[in-house]
């Protein structure tokens, strides 16, 4: 049978553990600003520009680059090479910047010794954070003018899940794409 220690730190893991899965599951918010004058069923073609701020390590910008075009193929979009003589119709670029933290976890317990006063203690448990931010950007290649932009904010990036992080980011900019018509 548990003693009441135990089950005082199993009721509080059960208050605490509903805010924490709310907290891991909480969708990062996309900000997206399109022109609202632009058609975009006429662009069928994009290239890309080099990034205004790469990513700063090679895999996460080989994964931005590789979801984007995988993510613009979907959308009904056709690369055209670098080397190609053609002009796209939109340009490509992106933007990435990583940031580390630390963060906190307070954890609460109780002792409970027979006789002696009932006493409360909070500690920290700190650890490093990593996270980002990732702009998509398109620009109409006739006038270079940024016609669709989208962006978010990851909090919290699994190290050890780099490539999922980033095609996770770049489907929910993506699927901002193309934006619905102004509604007259």
């Amino acid at each position: 049978m548990p003693t009441r220690r135990e089950l005082l730190v199993l009721a509080a893991l059960a208050a605490i553990a509903p805010a924490a899965l709310a907290q891991q599951l909480r969708m990062p918010k996309v900000e997206v600003h399109a022109d609202p004058e632009v058609d975009f069923s006429v662009f069928q073609t994009y290239g890309w520009k080099d990034p205004a701020s790469p990513a700063e390590k090679q895999q996460v910008h080989m994964s931005i680059i590789w979801y984007t075009e995988r993510g613009l193929e979907e959308k009904g979009l056709t690369k055209i090479p670098d080397e190609s003589e053609t002009v796209p119709d939109l340009f490509v670029r992106y933007h990435a910047k990583g940031k580390s933290s630390i963060q906190g976890t307070p954890v609460q317990t109780q002792d409970l010794l027979p006789g002696s006063p009932k006493s409360m203690t909070t500690s920290f448990d700190l650890h490093k954070v990593r996270g980002g931010t990732l702009i998509l950007e398109l620009q109409r290649a006739s006038d270079n003018q940024a016609v669709w932009r989208a962006g978010t904010d990851i909090s919290r990036i699994d190290q050890k899940r780099i490539d999922a992080e980033v095609q996770r980011a770049v489907r929910m900019l993506l699927a901002k794409y193309p934006p619905k018509p102004a509604k007259p």
